[in-house]
């Protein structure tokens, strides 16, 4: 033996060193224990460097899955449709067609939203269902609203004479996925037809 240690031993003095001054291990007192010890402390590093690595893994997933969605491209306003029609309150729905371009599925939860006909408001419908849309597909998100016509009277028998009407719709829709929402704006202008 030399200086207490057996001469075959297999380690380098490095690593010898390096453990001694991080373990603080007397390598003179007991050999075999020094050792176990040193097999323990290396263990126990691999396994930090280990769970450091999954949690930095997975802390990354979780940061890309949660970045905020790409918006919905608008595609159309159809079905537009003016029903129960009278001076006093006439009834206005229609279904705002959505492509969603996001390679995962969406939720919808809350979209409020402005409408206006001929350029004069005319009331805002709030929708607060919970609606899925599908990934890389086409969706409707439906509105109604209550119109009072005293609002539009200048232009009441104008709007039920046209076969189209300027429709502007403004406002926003609350999507999101696994939870986490965001607000998203809706802007549409253009010429309608009416169904009645």
């Amino acid at each position: 033996m030399i200086n207490n240690y057996p001469v075959n031993r297999p380690y380098s003095k490095n690593i010898r060193a390096k453990y001694t001054a991080i373990l603080k291990i007397d390598f003179a007192d007991n050999w075999p224990i020094s050792y176990f010890a040193i097999n323990m402390s290396i263990n126990t590093l691999r396994r930090r460097k280990q769970l450091i690595t999954a949690v930095l893994l997975f802390l990354s997933f979780g940061l890309f899955s949660c970045s905020k969605p790409v918006i919905p491209e608008y595609q159309a306003f159809e079905n537009f449709q003016l029903s129960k029609i009278s001076l006093g309150e006439t009834v206005v729905s229609a279904d705002l067609k959505y492509y969603n371009p996001n390679p995962y599925p969406l939720q919808l939860k809350h979209a409020d939203l402005a409408i206006r006909l001929e350029d004069k408001p005319v009331g805002t419908t709030v929708l607060d269902t919970l609606i899925t849309i599908p990934e890389k597909d086409t969706f409707y998100i439906p509105v109604s609203l209550k119109v009072n016509m005293k609002q539009l009277l200048s232009n009441a028998l104008t709007l039920l004479m046209q076969s189209e009407i300027d429709v502007k719709v403004d406002g926003t829709v609350k999507m999101g996925k696994s939870g986490i929402f965001f607000n998203m704006p809706v802007h549409y202008a253009g010429k309608q037809k009416i169904e009645f």
